[in-house]
């Protein structure tokens, strides 16, 4: 009997899967998924609307408040005009060289976004990088990827991601020895950004138009000395081990206070200081959606008769050693973390998570440091997260050319990563 109710929960996930990929709201059918594998596990109502529905969804609600922070603190750098002056500096450092000017872009979009957090941060900086590149005559199907890639390296060490994965994966830590190897993968994630640009624009040249014509008017610079805000709150927790919260708020105080020359004042630093906050929301109204209905999908493949039918069912897919799951994550992880695939941990993975954490085989600190390859290429390279669609559609590059150019170094990272992981922990 288990196994039958195990191939139709199987069947329900599938179905969903593809709906999601030809695009349907991940909000939507994974909130009905919830609910079908309750109903065809053969829970009771009231188990499903308090402890999936109503259990699940606030299990995770500390993670949108981190979510919340994450973006507020974006909207100061961005507001300020520290985002933009870091920016420009770096790129006026690289010279006229496209090749240069390209790499320095990546790699300074990916030190932002160690803090930054959030779709408006992201178009905030893709409208001043995208056209700097453009108007270099860097292809518009390389400039896309450039960025979108240096927002997914920054991921590996977020602060609100880590924060807000730290819910999902139990007992993690911002500390060494992980540190280091989230350290490392940004590392190789910029390094495989550097080879699509060295091997594209080998092959594709310059061009002497850009498909943006428009940029953003210049502000006024601001200095140097605030250009270490951004990497601030990590500094904190690195080296003073302070909470995520603290940490952000000290940031904004920070970032405000050292800006607040030329006119401001305190009156103006207060007002920015609200108004900030909520520009923020916005940002993350999507992300708390998916967050808030993962707890529900996590809450129904913990219940005992939805993990007693799955897990026969998958035992002989997933991976049940360190070894295994190296393998698993490196081969599978690039492709099915496409189009919200099952590898992605908000959307559809967030039941294959909660099966993998009912086995209890993996180390949690392990299983997220090998997940974090494949959500940081969905974040990166997947056509349906936020802000590439956004950075697809303002540089008017086909979805088809932009996985072409991005997605084989996307997939080289998760299965370098997944190696790296390996060696140093398995």
């Amino acid at each position: 009997m288990e196994w039958i109710t195990g191939a139709a929960l199987l069947g329900a996930f599938l179905i969903v899967v593809a709906l999601i990929v030809r695009g349907q709201s991940p909000i939507i059918m994974l909130l009905l998924l919830a609910i079908v594998w309750a109903l065809v596990a053969g829970i009771g109502v009231d188990d499903i609307q308090s402890k999936i529905l109503q259990g699940g969804g606030v299990q995770y609600a500390s993670a949108v408040i981190i979510i919340v922070f994450g973006a507020w603190f974006a909207q100061v750098l961005i507001q300020t005009g520290i985002a933009e002056s870091v920016i420009r500096s770096a790129v006026e450092l690289a010279g006229d060289r496209p090749m240069v000017t390209a790499m320095t872009v990546n790699l300074v979009t990916a030190l932002l976004f160690t803090s930054m957090y959030g779709v408006g941060a992201a178009i905030a900086i893709g409208v001043i990088a995208l056209p700097i590149m453009l108007s270099q005559g860097i292809p518009a199907r390389v400039a896309a990827p450039v960025f979108t890639m240096g927002v997914g390296a920054g991921a590996f060490v977020n602060l609100v991601q880590f924060g807000t994965f730290e819910k999902l994966f139990p007992g993690i830590r911002y500390e060494a020895p992980w540190l280091g190897y989230w350290w490392l993968a940004l590392v190789v994630y910029v390094a495989c950004a550097w080879l699509m640009i060295f091997i594209h624009l080998r092959k594709l040249g310059v061009r002497h138009a850009a498909s943006v014509d428009t940029a953003p008017v210049v502000r006024k610079r601001t200095p140097y000395y605030t250009y270490l805000v951004p990497i601030f709150p990590v500094a904190m927790i690195m080296v003073f081990k302070w909470q995520i919260i603290p940490t952000f708020l000290l940031s904004i105080v920070l970032a405000l206070a050292l800006t607040a020359r030329g006119g401001r004042g305190l009156q103006g630093s207060l007002n920015l200081f609200n108004k900030t906050f909520y520009d923020a929301f916005p940002d993350i109204a999507t992300i708390a959606a998916l967050w808030t209905i993962c707890g529900m999908i996590i809450a129904a493949g913990q219940m005992p008769q939805v993990s007693a039918a799955l897990k026969p069912i998958f035992a002989p897919i997933l991976p049940h050693t360190t070894g295994q799951a190296a393998l698993f994550f490196g081969v599978l992880g690039g492709l099915g973390s496409i189009y919200r695939g099952p590898l992605v941990v908000i959307g559809t993975g967030a039941a294959l998570l909660a099966i993998l954490l009912a086995n209890n085989e993996i180390p949690v600190p392990y299983l997220y440091a090998l997940w974090l390859g494949p959500t940081v290429m969905q974040g990166s390279c997947d056509p349906t997260n936020s802000w590439t669609l956004w950075t697809i559609g303002y540089t008017k590059v086909p979805h088809g050319q932009f996985l072409k150019t991005a997605m084989p170094f996307g997939c080289l990272m998760v299965a370098i990563t997944s190696a790296l992981c390996f060696w140093m922990f398995g």
